[in-house]
């Protein structure tokens, strides 16, 4: 029986320089597009995210006001809209929004803004995640949406 290496070294080869980061994954198909300039939320909701795009959101910063607004949340970033910090002062303040602080840094910078942390939930659980934020432009200029991508573990 011969290994995958010596049947096609090229195929593990490849394996092993595949990210296997979620977030990275996402940006680096997003700077492909952008190429130094700011991508239409159209272009990126065309890339071929695969098995990522459950794990993707899109939030309009022209409609969002206290808290976002969501224009897309992949089936899979919805558990992240659901579970609160232990000790949150603020009830309506889950992980998916803790992520989201950061928004603003990507918007006004208009570059990718990564973010992790670890929570402790109420339950006393434990959850690693992990996002990242990608300004989006529908003029060109302004950046008028966020594109990002997050995905989490239990500890």
């Amino acid at each position: 029986m011969k290994s995958d290496v010596l049947d096609n070294p090229g195929k593990a080869a490849e394996r092993r320089i595949t990210e296997r980061r979620l977030t990275e994954r996402v940006k680096n198909k997003w700077a492909r597009i952008a190429r130094g300039r700011l991508p239409s939320l159209r272009e990126v909701e065309e890339l071929n995210l695969g098995p990522d795009r459950p794990f993707c959101f899109a939030i309009d910063l022209r409609l969002s006001d206290i808290f976002p607004y969501f224009v897309y949340m992949g089936e899979e970033i919805s558990r992240f809209s659901s579970a609160y910090p232990l000790g949150d002062p603020r009830r309506e303040k889950t992980l998916l929004d803790a992520a989201m602080t950061k928004m603003d840094q990507a918007a006004l910078n208009r570059e990718p803004v990564e973010y992790s942390d670890i929570k402790k939930l109420d339950d006393g659980r434990r959850v690693a995640f992990r996002s990242i934020l990608l300004p989006v432009s529908e003029n060109g200029q302004d950046v008028s949406h966020i594109f990002g991508a997050a995905k989490g573990r239990m500890l």
